[in-house]
């Protein structure tokens, strides 16, 4: 139609290389000219857990910006992994035939690094370098927290104490005490009730794990509840991925071998969305986290346009 703008947008599913498995985010890979409104309202039309908006960046490689269906959210890790993969992916970066390319992006959380490996001139690996970690409140009693998240008073364990820990956004980290009872909660908890508790500790994001795991080869099973942001389970959670592997590491129950911690997190299986995050946390001499790196694959599987 005549006097209509067409702005052209790519979806991956991040954290997997299975097409429909995984995290699925929008990417619009040249933004100007969209208003924050309209940027809100797209994000809402799409639907998903997030839907990242590129833009040149006088400070780093591209400017990044964020929504999910109901707010901006200063850094986010899955559509993190999935823009850059679709950058690299469209050429838009350049990648070398072999090796590592780093990028920086221009996030709410500030200026961070990304590193695309690369096989062949294509990318097989994202990988994001988060913010230090900030540790914030902790649950004293987690009783009320066990039931805000559709389960009992005794869900949630009492050591190590739940807490509210940043790599860029605030998420609480929650000790579920088994397998079993972590995946019989419902998807976004008791609802508003979860909402509420949540905002009292000055996050919108409940990072439930357990040690026990599906795949003996993961460190931990999550399922990451955040319905105040209009999503009520999270697929895969790069951001918080990046948070709990601090946490783990902070409270001694992954212990770093020559000054990384590794940890390897399976999500989304409970909503059918399997997905694959790999976590590094480098530790100094004095036992301080130094860095958080988050990586994963990404697959492409929907190209279209948005005519406004």
């Amino acid at each position: 139609m005549v006097g209509m703008t067409s702005y052209p947008f790519y979806q991956a599913d991040a954290f997997t290389r299975t097409p429909l498995a995984g995290n699925a985010l929008a990417m619009f890979p040249d933004a100007q000219g969209l208003t924050d409104t309209t940027m809100q309202a797209i994000a809402r039309e799409m639907n998903l857990s997030e839907t990242t908006f590129v833009f040149p960046s006088e400070k780093a490689t591209r400017r990044i910006r964020f929504f999910t269906p109901n707010a901006e959210i200063p850094l986010a890790g899955h559509p993190t992994i999935g823009t850059w993969w679709l950058l690299a992916e469209l050429g838009h970066v350049e990648l070398p035939d072999r090796g590592v390319e780093r990028f920086t992006q221009e996030t709410g959380a500030g200026v961070l690094p990304v590193d695309v490996h690369s096989e062949g001139g294509k990318p097989c690996q994202v990988v994001m370098v988060q913010a230090e970690p900030q540790f914030g409140l902790q649950v004293a009693d987690p009783s009320e927290l066990g039931l805000a998240l559709g389960g009992q008073k005794d869900t949630v364990l009492r050591d190590p104490r739940p807490q509210v820990v940043s790599t860029g956004l605030p998420q609480l980290m929650i000790p579920i005490r088994s397998l079993a009872e972590l995946e019989l909660l419902p998807s976004g908890g008791a609802g508003g009730k979860l909402v509420d508790l949540l905002k009292q500790l000055g996050t919108d994001c409940a990072m439930c794990y357990t040690l026990e795991t599906v795949d003996p080869k993961a460190t931990a099973h999550c399922r990451m509840f955040a319905p105040g942001l209009g999503v009520p389970e999270d697929p895969a959670t790069g951001s918080a991925a990046g948070a709990l592997g601090s946490y783990l590491v902070r409270h001694d129950i992954v212990r770093p071998h020559d000054g990384v911690g590794t940890i390897a997190i399976e999500q989304g299986l409970e909503i059918g969305r399997p997905s694959r995050i790999h976590v590094q946390i480098a530790v100094g001499s004095g036992g301080e986290i130094t860095e958080v790196r988050v990586g994963g694959e990404a697959v492409t599987v929907i190209h279209g346009e948005v005519r406004l």
